[in-house]
């Protein structure tokens, strides 16, 4: 089975030119369900230790309430539940058209669990390596344009381009990381562009990547204010990025 995706944002341009467009935040919003308290807190928890902004929940009918009220990037949900199952849940939110530009997956110890076709379906027990790595692959069906922006429009105070691979799961966790790392600061006073180097560019972008002397990714650099710095890696720890952060905004919303 395959991840039920939309893509609201625009396609590639022909031409190997590279496409532009900010958003209000990278996609990391994940609502979790799962009945079990113990298990919900234990897996909620790995997925905020893994850069996540999670909303974990007990119910098919509280997710149904928290999909109505906002938007979710991915939604995690186990099949069989206390009361309606993880089916009837994307079968509601679908109808309502709660689930437009989310991944959704189920988790499921049946071999045939019945209404999730056109879904992921992981079987339990499940690796949460490769849980991970099947959120980082449908996301970056849904992310990346070649470059995103997200932050101010207009020039700001900070400004960092952020090289990824959008196949690669380190790459990913960078986001992720940077990610959490920005939203304590006001937006209007950073940008960040993130650049997808999978596919390659025409020949201002391969100088563009020269003149940011980027080697490897993921990569960070501080473009603005000068002199560039550089930070390899997916940022976890993070403490050489808060410390660039705040040596440009100062301290962090209710720092």
């Amino acid at each position: 089975m395959t991840s039920q995706v939309v893509d609201r944002r625009s396609s590639r341009p022909p031409g190997g030119q590279r496409s532009s467009m900010m958003l209000e935040r990278l996609p990391t919003k994940l609502l979790y369900v799962e009945d079990d308290d113990d298990l919900r807190d234990m897996i909620a928890g790995t997925f905020i230790d893994a850069g996540f902004d999670v909303t974990p929940v007990s119910s098919a009918e509280s997710a149904l309430e928290e999909l109505r009220q906002s938007h979710f990037d991915i939604v995690v949900t186990d099949y069989n539940l206390t009361g309606k199952t993880g089916a009837w849940l994307l079968q509601q939110a679908a109808a309502q058209g709660c689930l437009e530009g989310t991944v959704a997956i189920v988790l499921t110890s049946e071999s045939k669990p019945a209404g999730v076709e056109g879904y992921r379906v992981l079987r339990k027990p499940i690796d949460f390596g490769i849980l991970l790595s099947t959120i980082a692959e449908a996301v970056g069906r849904i992310l990346p344009a070649a470059v995103v922006s997200v932050g101010s429009a207009r020039p700001a105070e900070l400004e960092l381009a952020l090289y990824v691979t959008s196949t690669s799961q380190e790459s990913h966790k960078a986001i992720r990381n940077v990610h959490r790392a920005l939203k304590r600061f006001d937006a209007s006073r950073f940008r960040l562009t993130i650049i997808d180097v999978a596919n390659g560019g025409d020949d201002a972008w391969y100088q563009s990547l020269e003149e940011d002397r980027v080697i490897v990714t993921p990569t960070l650099v501080k473009q603005k204010p000068g002199p560039k710095t550089w930070i390899v890696g997916t940022f976890s720890p993070n403490d050489a990025l808060e410390e660039l952060l705040e040596s440009v905004l100062g301290e962090p919303n209710g720092g």
